[in-house]
């Protein structure tokens, strides 16, 4: 009788031994110098739900407006520096460089009295993120 027991108790540890192997799971060489988790799920790896993100292009206007200035070269050269610091203000919102195009747009200057003032329309494209 206690040879039938030891023998099925090997069978049964003989193959424990060999299902552990079969999934592959090795934990040799892990960095435990620092907190350390490890999740093991079965279906879809993380990459295949990155792969299901969805994005879309979103398009949009602003105006320029350079400070006025009684020289007209010198409206042109605000016009240039609102728009430089427009590209700036737009990248440095967002920093997920999901820009795909910005673009100052066409300048126009116009007299008001003695001073000129130089404007555009910016235009923008974006992509976001959409949740599924």
């Amino acid at each position: 009788m206690k040879k039938i027991i030891l023998s099925a108790w090997l069978v049964f540890s003989i193959q424990s031994i060999t299902r552990a192997e079969e999934v592959g799971v090795h934990l040799d060489k892990i960095d435990t110098s620092q907190d350390t988790t490890i999740s093991i799920k079965k279906g879809a790896s993380a990459t295949a739900t990155d792969s299901k993100k969805k994005w879309t292009l979103t398009e949009g206007e602003d105006e320029i407006t350079g400070d006025k200035d009684v020289v007209q070269k010198n409206a042109e050269k605000n016009w240039k520096t609102a728009c430089k610091d427009w590209k700036s203000e737009f990248k440095e919102m967002n920093k997920e460089n999901k820009i795909v195009s910005i673009n100052c747009g066409k300048m126009t200057c116009s007299k008001e009295g003695v001073e000129s003032t130089c404007t555009s329309k910016a235009t923008h494209k974006v992509k976001i993120l959409s949740e599924e």
